[in-house]
């Protein structure tokens, strides 16, 4: 048996800072984690493990993008698929574009949030070409954070 004590992966791995700026969260946060399908990667401007955690700052823009977007109902988690791809079958249009898409998509489950502008919880699908769009805006944002 190992003496090395496991560690905690995903959101739980994280200190309690935001995503962007570093600065230390407190009750009010925006909390996102993205699935990607099979075959489909986390897009640039999110962490590995697919999560983000902003402070209402750095939350205010992605809020204002994410009340544009269409939610779904919640994919339908199976053992023989991963949860991108639950969330590909779970939406016939990207909740970004509408435009109907094949079967790749990145799953995206909204979890907290900051303020009532936005559902208390939710899950989107974003098209290929949508999750780049995602993450070059991510990526911006990311990049003001840090003058």
């Amino acid at each position: 048996m190992s003496s090395q004590l496991s560690k905690p992966s995903g959101i739980q791995s994280r200190t309690l800072s935001c995503t962007f700026c570093d600065c230390l969260l407190t009750e009010r946060v925006l909390a996102l984690q993205t699935y990607p399908s099979e075959g489909t990667t986390v897009p640039a401007g999110i962490p590995d493990d697919g999560g983000l955690t902003l402070c209402p700052e750095c939350a205010s823009e992605v809020i204002e993008l994410l009340t544009s977007w269409h939610p779904h109902g919640e994919p339908r988690i199976r053992a023989d698929a991963t949860i991108g791809d639950a969330y590909a079958e779970a939406a016939a249009n990207c909740s970004f574009c509408t435009n109907s898409f094949d079967d790749s998509g990145l799953g995206v489950e909204l979890y907290r949030r900051v303020g009532n502008e936005l559902p208390a919880y939710a899950n989107y699908t974003l098209c290929e070409h949508c999750q780049s769009v995602f993450g070059e805006f991510l990526q911006t944002i990311a990049t003001q954070s840090h003058p």
